[in-house]
């Protein structure tokens, strides 16, 4: 009987039926964590690996995607597949030739593989060829291969900065920001989000970006009639990113038109537009008076105090940082945001119900306002102070916001001129190291106004300060000295309670006058204060009743 080829070749199909099968059903368990662990222990890299290089273009594509399951699910799945550089290399090295399928698949497999750690990450890019395939799947034709290439280089970023200026070396930079001026929004979504991790923490790459040009497609996101909201706030993000390292990729930004489309957004009707404005602002603020004096009369203030009102869901305290930040830079810009009515917003965040951290931030920012003289203290201390002392005494707040509480009272309460605001302060209850202020600045005030020692003491305020009994090292100790210096010896014995030596002396000696009048009063018996009682007085008739 002669041999039949048909018998060959039903042999390889079933083979490759049954490779293309189990492959399949592997990839499905793979997408369910809870069959990790299992499929790990049963040794499924090390079988499925060599797949990638099949015949078969069906198997080789799911086997991919079985190992972008696989890492993407479990750390040490990712490490076996890293350490077979030889296949992986080989599963990248093929991507040319591939469908647009198998190419997101492997960009998938390389965002999976890069997220764990940065050796794993520089493995993959330098001695794999992912950078090759990054920039291979960057210049595809299909926006999917394109949007997978991109999260990639998102997560290569994001943990590596040296591998970041890698990539940005080897040209991956003009092909993202031509992503801007794809009609998908997705496209766009992602380079933001790939722009935004390579320019968040290295000032360096910042300004690679900025000099490309990159800002004037960004900031044309930020037109009125661009309507796509999560472009607006990933838009948004980027750029704060981008401002916060310089005063040179600041000024980049105004020149490309920041202003005034960064202002008219602070007055946007979705809140997480309005509050990533606000982020915006208050880093561009920070780097020059010039700027922050820009701001000011490009409406500014009144924008940032328009999100503060109208925060909701969001907290305000970015706005709240960048009227701090705008204080600080001059006290005419400080006195510009006390004219604006910002005070009365202020106070309102600090006697509402919102989170300690954001009561911290306006606390602060109030001590930037009234931190340059008497005349910006003063409305803070009449308008807002009790509100201050109410946060500031509250035991649930973290160490790190009470320093920073007692940092802006310290500001504002070196330029209190006035003595009747401070001498109300010093109750029984004020923390010690708010009554060392307090008691700083009045001992500055006693030594020329004779009206206020005089207050002090009928007061009860220099009392009190006697029953306090500091440590003799301290600085308490120091300033009540101070304090004391300004009262006579005898005085403040008298108000102690400790009465001088002369005073009892004279009380030794005092003999009363002989014309003094003693009162013997002689007590009556029983009897006679029974008849007192029951003995009726009945007044005579047509006269006056008389007691004798």
């Amino acid at each position: 009987m002669s041999p039949s080829p048909k018998v060959v070749v039903q042999t390889f199909d079933n083979y490759a039926k049954s490779q293309l099968t189990f492959v399949q059903n592997i990839a499905e368990l793979a997408a369910k964590p809870a069959y990790i662990e299992c499929l790990y222990e049963s040794h499924v890299v090390k079988i499925v690996l060599p797949l990638v290089t099949n015949i078969n273009p069906t198997v080789r594509m799911n086997a991919v995607l079985c190992l972008v399951r696989l890492a993407g699910h479990s750390e040490p799945c990712a490490k076996q597949i890293v350490c077979s550089k030889n296949l992986l290399s080989r599963l990248l090295g093929q991507l040319v030739k591939e469908n647009k399928y198998y190419k997101k698949n492997c960009m998938n497999l390389v965002k999976n593989l890069c997220k764990y750690s940065s050796e794993s990450t520089e493995i993959v890019v330098k001695e794999c060829g992912g950078i090759d395939a990054i920039l291979i799947c960057m210049k595809d034709f299909d926006s999917f291969v394109r949007e997978a290439a991109m999260q990639a280089i998102t997560c290569i970023t994001r943990l590596d900065v040296k591998i970041s200026q890698l990539i940005v070396n080897y040209g991956v930079l003009p092909q993202i920001v031509q992503c801007l001026k794809e009609q998908q929004q997705s496209l766009k979504l992602y380079a933001l989000s790939a722009l935004d991790e390579m320019a968040k923490n290295n000032e360096d790459l910042a300004i690679k970006i900025v000099d490309l040009p990159t800002l004037p497609h960004v900031i044309h996101f930020l037109m009125p009639n661009f309507i796509d909201k999560k472009v607006q706030k990933s838009a948004l993000t980027l750029i704060k990113n981008m401002v916060k390292h310089s005063l040179y990729l600041t000024e980049n930004a105004i020149e490309s038109n920041l202003f005034p489309e960064i202002l008219l957004l602070m007055a946007h009707p979705d809140e997480s537009i309005r509050n990533n404005s606000a982020k915006v602002i208050r880093e561009v603020v920070q780097h020059s008076v010039q700027i922050a004096q820009m701001v000011v009369n490009s409406g500014g203030i009144e924008k940032l105090l328009n999100v503060i009102s109208c925060s909701q869901e969001l907290s305000p305290t970015p706005a709240v940082l960048a009227l701090g930040y705008i204080a600080a830079m001059s006290p005419k810009l400080a006195l510009a945001i006390i004219q604006s009515q910002a005070l009365i917003h202020l106070a309102a965040i600090l006697k509402s119900n919102t989170d300690k951290l954001t009561k911290a931030g306006t606390i602060w920012t109030l001590g930037m306002i009234g931190q340059h003289s008497a005349e910006h203290a003063r409305p803070i201390l009449s308008e807002v102070l009790k509100y201050i002392m109410n946060v500031y005494m509250d035991s649930s707040l973290d160490s790190e916001s009470r320093h920073k509480c007692l940092i802006a009272l310290e500001q504002i309460l070196k330029n209190c001129d006035d003595f009747n605001v401070l001498e109300k302060l010093l109750t029984p209850i004020i923390p010690t190291e708010i009554m060392m202020f307090i008691l700083e600045k009045i001992s500055k005030i006693l030594p020329k106004n004779a009206q206020a020692r005089r207050s002090f003491i009928t007061n009860g305020y220099l009392k009190m300060i006697q029953n306090i009994k500091p440590d003799i090292n301290s600085e308490l100790f120091q300033v009540i000295r101070a304090v004391n210096c300004c009262f006579p010896e005898d005085i403040i014995q008298m108000v102690a309670g400790d009465f001088p030596e002369t005073v009892m002396k004279t009380v030794d000696k005092y003999v009363p006058q002989n014309d003094c009048i003693f009162f013997n009063r002689q007590l009556k018996s029983d009897e006679q204060l029974h008849k007192s009682y029951s003995t009726p007085k009945t007044p005579l008739s047509g006269e006056e009743s008389v007691f004798k």
